[in-house]
């Protein structure tokens, strides 16, 4: 990390501060010296890994999905008004208690 000098040598604030002309000169030349040439980069660079790319078009899929399956919630509806939605209570409770194992230990 490198550090400049910050006083900017056109600012007729700063250059009321110098009491010295030969001071605000050396501080002109300095400043036109090192300042970036045309074109060169300049500021910080952020780079990220082909993992957090992907991550971040995951999100962005997620996030433009729809929130609900339109097609499977006229499908159940109908169903159910229909009377032909009979659900299985025992395999329901079964995949409840294997998606959390420990659920009922103490």
């Amino acid at each position: 990390m490198e550090i400049k000098n910050t006083l900017n040598p056109l600012d007729p604030y700063n250059q009321s501060k110098l009491t010295n002309t030969n001071q605000a000169a050396k501080i002109t030349a300095r400043a036109t010296a090192t300042a970036p040439s045309q074109g060169a980069e300049t500021g910080d660079r952020v780079s990220l890994s082909p993992e957090a790319k992907l991550r971040t078009e995951a999100f962005s899929a997620a996030l433009n999905a729809p929130d609900m399956r339109v097609d499977k919630v006229t499908e159940l509806k109908a169903k159910v008004a229909s009377g032909e939605y009979n659900p299985d209570s025992k395999a329901i409770a079964a995949k409840l208690l294997a998606e959390e194992p420990g659920l009922f230990q103490a």
